[in-house]
């Protein structure tokens, strides 16, 4: 094959045609069967990333020369790429490793990919405008789906789109907003000026329908950033020429933000947007924040543990309950904010945690060098209209990161992508003008020649070929086939047609043994079927890479089933020690004693639930089982305490009111206790 421009364009726009398909399916692609949004974009994700692999490859060997875009940024990325890599095998496995590893390294290639194909100012505005067209598309589905008109996931019952939930929306739009209001005021046709208008009114309603408490801190943290960088390099004029529009759009905004703060048609929030802001002051009594709270201490006890390397990339959802339940024997008072945790909803101190202060510190480098990068182009570069195109994208960009401060948005595929996307365009169009033009761009690069004979070259291609069309199936399609087996399987667990679901189950879990949910299910619904053996020896299996507090629960259940009463009473223990306020593992617990014929410690272990004052709608239940306990026991007089308190406690539908009232006649009769 001929090494002609010709070629060289062609692979060219094919690998950026490639990257805008991509922006648009991972923000865009669901499917009802599988109604986890991260697992539709974790798929996108690998699937496009090994295609461009594959092609980028092809077009290495056709043409014989590789060209590397110089970049400050591109040190510390290899640096954390190493350290990522490390922690991979540090963890206790790899199975439980690999999910968040196949996060980040894709993320960083997206990076390289922009980076090194983004050689105009044409095609980065090309790219920008697919980021424009898909986040509208995202914001008009989560307004169709707030007011009740989606057919697709109405079923869901709570805001939604095709990103997932609302704090993930939030956060998508918000990097995007930056920099559709930066083109806005670039804008000089007035017909695409209103277009332009339209777009970011949309995005802002969106926004506030979202009511996300965390991206408002975001902004509010990044218009004070904004200010600043107006306000030092001198970008007021450009707002002083859009004057007119900007007060026009101010107007528009208040309306909509009147509009959501406030009783009338078009607000179906239960809460005012007012409102949602005025509960982040009730820091002692939020439920969300104080959980929060507690998993951000977690973590610190998981980076005091490891604070060099690590837990582990991708171990905090196996740990994190083993350390939350030691934390919560010294710290009883965080009891009811336990909860499991698959993210630190603190993307800093998970980092820490799982690669320890050497992955932090690699990663905060990216960071820090990514703003001196713009910082020094700032004082350079005087052309203001090239600015404020950076701008836009460091606006976005900052949103993004203090918003990592409140929850897990690299744990995102769409929001982790988009975010690396970003910087790539950013860094690109700083490194490409940093000469005079874009056209200059050849002198950033290093363009490495290679001569290959053509057998050797067909012979290469076809084995890359083969080998990305291993790892497509490998990593992407039998991962992603495993999951749509998996939701089928649970909607017939849900109907308690475990045959049926058991099909399922086994399916997924011999298309992705490694997938702890899968395997916790397959174990459960071998449990639910009597088949005692299979479940036990599934259930073990899915300690090893999966930490839920259900797992041995019904490895305690199942062991009651099978007679052996000491590991039985061994898992419920564990189950209520990794959640101490699982009141369905005090209820088994107990009722493996009254089993035993210890009635004293049933009584204790029902008790110590009640007393955690949570809750729960089987409180009365438990209180009548106390009473039946105390029966057995012949303490008549604690028995009707119970039996009274219980009465109480019942609301009037319950199917047990009428045991309730028999046994305190049967008392009543028997003894002289007073009425």
């Amino acid at each position: 094959m001929e090494n002609t421009p010709l070629s060289q364009n062609s692979f060219h726009k094919l690998l950026l045609t490639i990257l805008s398909i991509f922006i648009i399916f991972i923000s865009l692609f669901i499917y009802k069967e599988v109604y986890n949004h991260r697992i539709n974009q974790k798929l996108i994700l690998i699937l496009f990333i090994m295609i461009f692999l594959a092609v980028l490859a092809i077009k290495i060997l056709s043409t014989e020369n590789i060209s590397w875009t110089k970049s400050k940024l591109n040190m510390p990325l290899y640096l954390f790429t190493a350290i990522l890599t490390i922690s991979l095998f540090l963890g206790n496995n790899i199975a439980v490793s690999l999910g968040d590893y196949l996060n980040f390294i894709p993320y960083i290639i997206l990076f390289f990919i922009t980076l090194n194909f983004i050689k105009s100012e044409k095609e980065l505005n090309s790219l920008i405008k697919v980021l424009f067209v898909t986040s509208l598309i995202v914001s008009l589905y989560t307004i169709i789906q707030y007011y009740g008109l989606d057919p697709y996931y109405g079923y869901l019952g709570k805001l939604t789109s095709t990103i997932g939930q609302k704090n993930w929306i939030s956060n998508y739009l918000a990097m995007i907003f930056p920099i559709g209001f930066s083109y806005f005021l670039l804008e000089d046709n007035k017909k695409l000026k209103l277009y332009s208008f339209m777009f970011l009114s949309i995005l802002y309603t969106t926004l506030l329908i979202c009511q996300s408490r965390g991206i408002w801190i975001s902004i509010v943290i990044t218009l004070i950033f904004a200010f600043i960088i107006i306000y030092r390099y001198k970008l007021g004029s450009i707002f002083k020429n859009n004057k007119k529009w900007l007060i026009v759009l101010l107007i528009v905004f208040l309306v909509i933000t009147v509009i959501y703060s406030t009783e009338n048609p078009l607000n179906k929030s239960r809460l005012t947007v007012a409102e949602r802001a005025l509960s982040t002051l009730e820091v002692s009594t939020d439920p969300s924040i104080n959980t929060r709270f507690l998993m951000w201490k977690v973590s610190f006890e998981m980076l005091k543990d490891k604070p060099i390397f690590g837990l582990g990339i991708g171990t905090f959802k196996y740990h994190y309950l083993d350390y939350q339940a030691d934390y919560l024997i010294d710290h009883p008072n965080y009891i009811k904010n336990a909860v499991k945790a698959a993210e630190a909803h603190n993307e800093y101190l998970q980092i820490a945690a799982e690669m320890g202060l050497i992955g932090l510190i690699s990663f905060l480098s990216i960071i820090f060098t990514f703003y001196y990068i713009v910082y020094q182009y700032f004082e350079k570069e005087h052309d203001k209209n090239k600015l404020l195109i950076i701008f836009g994208i460091l606006m976005g960009v900052s949103c993004y990161l203090v918003h990592c401060l409140f929850t897990f948005p690299f744990h995102v595929p769409v929001l982790g992508a988009t975010f690396f996307i970003l910087i790539g365009l950013a860094v690109a169009y700083i490194e490409a003008s940093t000469e005079e033009k874009l056209s200059n761009y050849n002198k950033k690069q290093i363009i490495f020649k290679f001569n290959i004979k053509p057998i050797f070259r067909y012979l290469s291609i076809t084995i890359v070929i083969v080998i990305a069309f291993f790892a497509i199936w490998e990593l992407a399609i039998k991962p992603y086939l495993a999951e749509i087996n998996y939701f089928k399987g649970a909607k017939y667990f849900a109907e308690q047609n475990n045959n049926t679901a058991l099909e399922y189950f086994q399916k997924a879990a011999q298309l992705d043994s490694s997938n702890g949910r899968i395997i916790h299910a397959l174990g459960s619904a071998y449990y639910q079927l009597g088949m005692q053996e299979e479940a036990q020896k599934i259930l073990q299996q899915t300690t090893e890479i999966y930490n839920d507090r259900n797992t041995f629960r019904n490895l305690g259940l199942s062991y009651m089933q099978s007679g052996d009463l000491q590991n039985a009473e061994e898992e419920f223990e564990q189950a209520i020690y990794l959640d101490p306020k699982f009141w369905k593992a005090y209820n088994d617990l107990a009722s493996f004693y009254v089993y035993q014929d210890e009635y004293e410690k049933a009584i204790e272990t029902w008790q110590k639930a009640i007393d955690l004052d949570l809750e729960f709608k089987e409180k009365h239940i438990f209180l009548y089982y106390i009473g039946m306990a105390y029966k057995r026991m012949e303490n008549q007089e604690e028995a009707y305490n119970y039996f009274l308190e219980a009465l109480k406690e019942a609301p009037d539908d319950s199917p047990i009111m009428a045991d309730i009232e028999q046994e305190l006649l049967k008392i009543y009769q028997s003894t002289n206790v007073p009425e």
